[in-house]
């Protein structure tokens, strides 16, 4: 079922800060930077052989990146983690009752993301990553 971290998502209230703070932690240059259309936020990657790291701002003062930065600041938004075969670790959380974000329903396929939700883990949001 799950193979290891696939992400990390840091939320930040100021990227272009962010991105210097991470270049001097980690000795490399930010990549990939963007406006993903219809996400809400921009973003910036480090990238680390299978993984990577991923620094997001809001757009707005809405939408949830927003609403996370107002209640705790900047920091860890979600873990991704990769897993062999999404529908059946999905079905799997399922039967052991694990709450989940984006879940069609038994029968049904998945089109988009799938989460499970903070109350199940600890507070963090976890994004399930098939590869």
């Amino acid at each position: 079922m799950f193979q290891g971290v696939d992400h990390v998502v840091i939320a930040v209230g100021d990227l272009e800060a962010a991105i210097q703070q991470y270049e001097t932690i980690y000795g490399i240059p930010a990549t990939d930077r963007g406006e993903p259309l219809g996400a809400g936020f921009r973003n910036a990657y480090f990238r680390f052989d299978s993984t990577f790291l991923e620094l997001i701002s809001p757009l707005s003062e809405s939408g949830p990146v927003a609403k996370r930065l107002a209640a705790s600041g900047d920091g860890m938004y979600l873990v991704a983690m990769r897993v062999d075969s999404l529908a059946e670790s999905v079905a799997q959380l399922r039967e052991r009752g694990v709450r989940l974000l984006g879940d069609p329903g038994p029968g049904k396929p998945i089109e988009g993301q799938i989460f499970i939700h903070p109350a199940s883990a600890g507070g963090v949001l976890t994004q399930l990553v098939q590869r």
